[in-house]
């Protein structure tokens, strides 16, 4: 699971007509895919299959699907410009999509909001091609990515953190509110090795392993840092003032955290004991506790919390959970049926199905 989920509605039928789906309901086009990744972004959805092909659907506003032309999709269709390029997976953001091939080189297409300029040619290449990722950035193996709307950030094989764009709040993590046009080196953190990344709208949180023994680096786990716009609450710190530096979460510094998720106004933790702590606002019921307040680290509470979590993913206002008995649970806004209940009520807690 992974990118972020808003208000939406698809092209549900060959009519041409956007319904919204309450239940979830199998992608018939995708069977015979043997999909090994998915992504969604804001208004778009992407996938890779086994082959390492690309296929991308929903809103075709810059160039976000790849597909040369700027018009909406219905149905997963193949990328066909990178033909011959392996891909191991995909990550959609809010108005661009990006791939990560088997040997580390990333590639981006649609409307970069954030202005970065990428390459030297980028601004008279097209924004509907996929473009790779160069320039002094060559010779750096990616290892993940995660797209905000207005920012983006790059991890390396070795655990280096780049991030680049809107520099508002200060969630590029660079000590400043510059804006940044090309993927830069969060400095706070060189020498430490940055496990994962995610970018809500206006802040970043990363798990981070702060032991420097290179014969730790593959520990499970690591602690969580936050950074950026502190509004609410989201960033778990006491201070809830904007941070321009990766700042540890000082009282969740016992835990071991394995994956963390940003919606708009939340991030949500994973610990490798599979327990999910969530921090921000508590509007919709977003932090899965109903006694939680703004300003809170809660831990969800409810029937999840007798299950082991092994997945996690937050939309801008809605959170899913993936246990290791194939349960999955959703919370959150669901106005648009996007929690999958088969009712657009609100829910603070719910089970979806078994998968």
């Amino acid at each position: 699971m992974g990118g972020r989920c808003g208000r939406r509605k698809y092209r549900g039928n060959h009519n041409g007509m956007q319904v919204d789906a309450l239940m979830p309901k199998l992608l018939e086009s995708t069977v015979m895919l043997d999909v090994q990744n998915i992504s969604l972004g804001g208004k778009h959805a992407a996938l890779v299959n086994k082959r390492g092909e690309v296929f991308c659907w929903g809103d075709g506003s810059g160039g976000k699907l790849g597909h040369k032309v700027n018009m909406d999709l219905s149905y997963p269709k193949v990328v066909e410009s990178l033909d011959g390029v392996h891909i191991k997976a995909v990550v959609c953001g809010e108005y661009q999509t990006c791939a990560l091939t088997h040997s580390g080189e990333l590639y981006m297409w649609g409307d970069d909001k954030s202005g970065a300029n990428l390459v030297d040619e980028t601004r008279t290449r097209s924004q509907w091609l996929p473009y790779k990722l160069s320039g002094s950035f060559d010779g750096i193996t990616v290892s993940k990515v995660a797209c905000g709307e207005w920012h983006t950030a790059i991890v390396s094989s070795s655990g280096q953190l780049f991030t680049y764009g809107d520099g508002t709040f200060g969630v590029l993590g660079h000590g400043n509110l510059q804006s940044v046009y090309y993927p830069k080196e969060v400095e706070s953190l060189r020498g430490l090795r940055v496990k994962s990344v995610a970018c809500g709208s206006w802040h970043t949180a990363a798990i981070v392993d702060i032991v420097a023994d290179r014969f730790k680096f593959n520990a499970v786990g690591g602690k969580l840092f936050t950074w950026g716009d502190g509004d609410k609450g989201r960033l778990g710190h006491i201070d809830l003032g904007k941070k321009l530096v990766p700042t540890c979460v000082a009282q969740l510094v016992e835990y071991d955290f394995v994956q963390v998720s940003c919606g708009r106004v939340l991030t949500v933790s994973l610990t490798n004991t599979g327990k999910i702590y969530t921090m921000g606002s508590s509007v919709y019921g977003l932090l899965g506790n109903s006694q939680a307040k703004d300003k809170s680290i809660t831990i969800v509470e409810g029937k999840l919390k007798e299950e082991f979590v092994k997945e996690i993913s937050s939309g801008s206002y809605h959170v899913a959970a993936l246990t290791s008995g194939g349960h999955v649970y959703t919370w959150g806004k669901g106005t648009n049926g996007q929690l999958g209940l088969g009712t657009q009520k609100i829910e603070t807690h719910q089970l979806l199905s078994r998968l």
